[in-house]
């Protein structure tokens, strides 16, 4: 099971394909699939292990993170610009707290997905749920 998080820019509201041709939908689904190889070259994707991230969140504090103890790892979210420092200071606290390799490495990748997207102004930081 796993959390994506992924650097992307502002996405218009979706569309249903309910009443897309089956044509439609393949072409949909090329253009994601496009559009996540070019994510994960440019390092701007992370596939995150949810039972690892959910171990560190806790132990630094849960819920009481502004950011990663607000956000549902079954579920989709959106971060703004805004959310930037916030983000930057949930990090910092699950440095602290990380106590082994795989949490270290995890924390590292997040760290350098968050200077990804302060260098690329115009992003969003989408996450996708299990």
């Amino acid at each position: 099971m796993g959390l994506l998080l992924m650097l992307r820019p502002p996405q218009p509201r979706p569309k249903s394909l309910r009443r897309a041709t089956r044509a439609q939908r393949r072409e949909h689904r090329r253009a994601d699939g496009e559009e996540w190889r070019t994510a994960q070259q440019r390092g701007w994707l992370l596939d995150v292990e949810v039972e690892t991230l959910l171990l560190l969140v806790n132990n630094a504090g849960g819920s009481r993170l502004p950011i990663l103890g607000q956000l549902d790892p079954w579920s989709d979210a959106v971060l703004d610009r805004r959310d930037i420092p916030q983000l930057a200071a949930d990090i910092d606290r699950l440095e602290v707290i990380a106590s082994d390799d795989a949490q270290r490495e995890l924390v590292a990748a997040m760290r350098k997905l968050l200077m990804s997207w302060r260098a690329e102004p115009d992003l969003m930081l989408h996450c996708y749920g299990d």
